[in-house]
């Protein structure tokens, strides 16, 4: 059978094969590229592979024999002795070469794409002194150029004169005058700087091989090619945390559009506000045909899942909402959940066929999985992975001993993305627990499940790190597994409102990591230039996160949203 499947390839000359697969692949080098007047999300969306080319070229990977396969795709290069010799030109294969240049011009796409809006900011806006504006007139200054490579004539270009209580021509003030000067002013060097740039964020050849070097690592550049492409064609990271523009968008904990989701709730309680309990969408036969991402909701969701025992909304909600709030007045709130009836357990092979065709799995307030699941391991189709946690009942009523191993032994062996959210709202009370002698405060548990969750052999292949609202008064990454840091390219961070002030030392921490891989830090930074704003961080403190970091960093465009909400408080 392998010969059949093969037979149109092995006929070919190998640059007649290059040809196909750089039309399915693309085969632009980010070097080549003119970036600095492709700069609109618009523009920038037409170089992204469409998910048909994506789904090809997977399906040349389990449509040809070993040799084959190995030789267009998954070839590492061995390059003994590398590392004890200066030399650092690797004999990469044709192949090899092509997928890596490949997956650079993507990861400099997401993040041309993803830093776009920064071109168009006006930060000198808002209840702000003179002085305060020019300071938040600096910084966007210094955003922009580092970030985006754009400079200023002068400072009044990022002066909102319609939306602040002081312009730049509000007082002759020789000394506040005198600050009126832009830090970054030369095209030639912005523009060269940013090139610099791109070139920390690509993986170069000998990045690749220390990558290949390292114990138990199965991401070849094939692998982090497709996954880099997945991101951008799926849309995901139109909902990355540190990006958002709305602060209370719904969809963004779910990383797709609602519509693109199973959804496996617990139970819906009708006597809350609709705002707060989440829509069930009625599905067609044709919607979950195109359904791509999974979530599961709360405990009894995931019972749901493994007993094939769906919920289903009622036909009148508005009706059911008024059952549930004189049930509630009636205190008889409890008894139809009691009586839930769920069908016979699904073997795990089930399950797995349940789960083949999701790429995207959302987990709430799920970190048990039942004595038949607590081993279990999931697909390779899942790579993105987000784990969101806003209520007590995943911790609830379980021993000390059961709540230490948080998580048991589920693995997920194709996951490269990981996004743990923590709702700040779940640490409300100083302690809970289910047994009294079990009381934990949040800090305490924040750590617990990062430890739990981030070791290697749980998630092998993971090499993007989303971290929102997990930060605790330890020290950043205690006692989680060294060698799954070691591995990550990209961490992105973004803070609960108690620990906004962390900042500093959240980007001390990840700068002390210097782990040889990390390529890219995202990290919500606090911009207020206002003296009693306790944790912000001022122009000197952000041009030295730029210029002391051993790897790309920005501050994502969460915290520009941040500064529009308060800057008139």
């Amino acid at each position: 059978m392998d010969n059949i499947r093969d037979n149109l390839f092995t006929q070919l000359p190998p640059e007649v094969i290059h040809q196909i697969i750089c039309f399915l692949s693309g085969s632009i080098h980010y070097n080549e590229f003119d970036f600095f007047n492709k700069r609109s999300k618009e523009e920038l969306k037409q170089y992204i592979l469409p998910l048909e080319n994506i789904k090809t070229l997977n399906n040349l990977i389990n449509y040809t024999s070993k040799d084959l396969r190995d030789n267009l795709f998954l070839k590492t290069s061995t390059n003994e002795g590398l590392e004890e010799s200066n030399n650092t030109e690797l004999q990469l294969s044709l192949f090899e070469k092509h997928w890596l240049n490949c997956y650079n011009f993507q990861e400099i796409l997401l993040y041309w794409i993803r830093t776009s809006d920064l071109d168009n900011l006006q930060l000198g806006t808002g209840d702000i002194s003179i002085t305060e504006m020019i300071e938040m007139c600096k910084i966007q200054n210094l955003i922009q150029c580092k970030e985006r490579g754009k400079i200023m004539s002068e400072l009044k270009e990022a002066e909102n004169p319609h939306y602040c209580d002081y312009t730049f021509y509000y007082e002759d003030n020789d000394d506040e005058k005198e600050k009126d000067t832009v830090p970054f002013n030369n095209k030639d060097k912005a523009q060269q700087d940013l090139k610099e740039r791109f070139k920390r964020l690509a993986l170069n050849e000998k990045d690749y091989y220390l990558q290949q070097q390292q114990e138990g690592n199965n991401n070849n550049i094939f692998d982090l090619f497709i996954f880099k492409s997945l991101i951008l064609s799926l849309s995901v990271n139109e909902y990355f945390d540190c990006d958002m523009k709305d602060l209370w968008e719904v969809d963004s904990r779910y990383l797709l559009p609602s519509e693109k989701i199973d959804q496996w709730f617990g139970d819906i309680d009708y006597s809350i506000p609709e705002w707060l309990r989440g829509k069930v969408y009625k599905i067609s036969d044709n919607l979950y045909n195109k359904m791509i991402g999974l979530s599961i909701e709360d405990p009894l969701g995931w019972e749901r899942f493994i007993t094939n025992t769906k919920f289903i909304p009622p036909e009148d909600e508005k009706e059911e909402e008024r059952k549930a709030i004189e049930k509630r007045k009636q205190g008889k709130e409890n008894e139809e959940k009691n009586s839930i009836s769920l069908g016979p357990m699904l073997t795990e092979s089930e399950v797995k066929e349940k789960l083949l065709k999701f790429i995207f799995l959302n987990l709430k307030n799920v970190a048990f999985f039942g004595e038949q699941f607590k081993n279990y391991t999931f697909p390779n189709s899942i790579q993105i992975l987000s784990l969101y946690f806003n209520s007590h009942d995943f911790y609830y009523n379980r021993p000390k001993e059961e709540c230490n191993n948080l998580f048991e032994n589920v693995t997920f062996p194709n996951v490269k993305y990981l996004r743990i959210f923590v709702d700040e709202s779940l640490f409300e009370d100083e302690c809970f627990g289910g047994e009294e002698e079990n009381d934990m405060n949040g800090n305490v548990l924040k750590s617990l499940i990062l430890k739990r969750l981030l070791q290697k052999n749980r998630f092998p292949k993971l090499n993007h790190l989303v971290l929102n609202g997990v930060v605790s008064e330890g020290t950043l990454f205690e006692g989680c597994d060294e060698e799954l840091i070691k591995q990550l390219m990209t961490i992105e961070m973004t803070l609960d409102r108690e620990h906004e002030e962390k900042c500093k030392d959240i980007f001390e921490s990840i700068n002390g990591l210097n782990p040889q891989l990390l390529k890219y830090v995202v990290i919500q930074t606090p911009l207020d230039p206002r003296s009693d704003t306790i944790g912000s961080v001022s122009f000197n403190e952000l041009q030295d996160f730029y210029a002391e970091s051993s790897f790309v960093f920005s501050i994502g465009y969460h915290s520009i949203a941040q500064y529009y909400h308060i800057c008139n408080e």
